[in-house]
């Protein structure tokens, strides 16, 4: 081979070394030391909003598609659907659940709720599609108008108290709400105030410190490399102290 040649070879190994380092974009905080490796498809930081706030999360279902677990190994805690109304269970959950079991992150589960389906059936539902999982946060139950039907406010809150006193007389557990601005002031303010809440607020900042929520999800649609379509950004509203003693509070539990 001549020198010529050899000198080309080591400039195209050179200029595709230096395009691939300088492709390592990084955005927001990694468990223990202020920086992720969870990449995004646009160089986005996406964490920018809640940069205050280090311990960091998913929630997923099978509309965020396929994942690839193994590119995701700094998060702190991952939400996973399981079901929705009385009889529908999310096709990814097993997938999503296993996959993150090997991770070794703090998992959560949660139940979409419908306003026009018996509270109590809905809890027995949900109850009977995760029994013999482990989790080490709370179950969720997630209040929102979106995708449900228009329904009387009192008969929606009739039917949440049943679930939540379902879920109560059967696991001993309070359940966290998840739900917006929206479902807070209709559904939530009032009659669950003394559930711990996880907030989705995109628009207003301020927003979290003035409901008092323990989760806050900041962003519906971030673009990570790992997930295919589009995910939801959360952080726990703590120190990663308060989280390591949340976490002992809430010890894992199987259903």
């Amino acid at each position: 081979m001549s020198k010529q040649t050899l000198f080309l070879f080591f400039c195209f190994f050179f200029f595709v070394g230096a395009f691939l380092i300088s492709q390592r974009k990084f955005t927001g905080g990694a468990r223990g030391h202020g920086k992720t490796t969870i990449r995004t498809k646009n160089d986005r930081d996406y964490w920018k909003i809640a940069s205050n706030y280090k311990v960091r999360g998913l929630d997923l279902s099978h509309h965020n598609g396929k994942i690839l677990y193994d590119k995701l190994d700094t998060l702190d805690f991952v939400f996973l659907k399981a079901t929705e109304g009385g009889n529908h269970i999310d096709r990814d959950f097993d997938t999503h659940y296993k996959g993150f079991q090997k991770k070794k992150i703090a998992m959560g589960v949660y139940h979409f709720f419908r306003f026009d389906t018996n509270g109590a059936a809905q809890a027995n539902h949900f109850l009977n599609r995760i029994k013999g999982y482990k989790f080490h946060v709370p179950l969720v139950v997630d209040v929102e108008h979106h995708k449900n039907p228009k329904v009387k406010r009192q008969d929606v809150i009739q039917r949440l108290n049943d679930f939540m006193q379902t879920i109560k007389n059967k696991t001993g557990q309070k359940p966290i709400i998840y739900t917006n601005g929206h479902g807070y002031y209709d559904f939530v303010e009032k009659d669950f105030k003394h559930h711990t809440l996880w907030l989705s607020s995109t628009t207003n900042t301020k927003r979290p410190a003035d409901m008092n929520c323990t989760f806050w999800q900041f962003h519906i649609n971030a673009n990570l490399k790992a997930i295919k379509h589009q995910a939801d950004l959360n952080v726990f509203r703590g120190s990663r102290e308060e989280w390591k003693r949340y976490l002992k509070k809430n010890k894992p539990f199987t259903i």
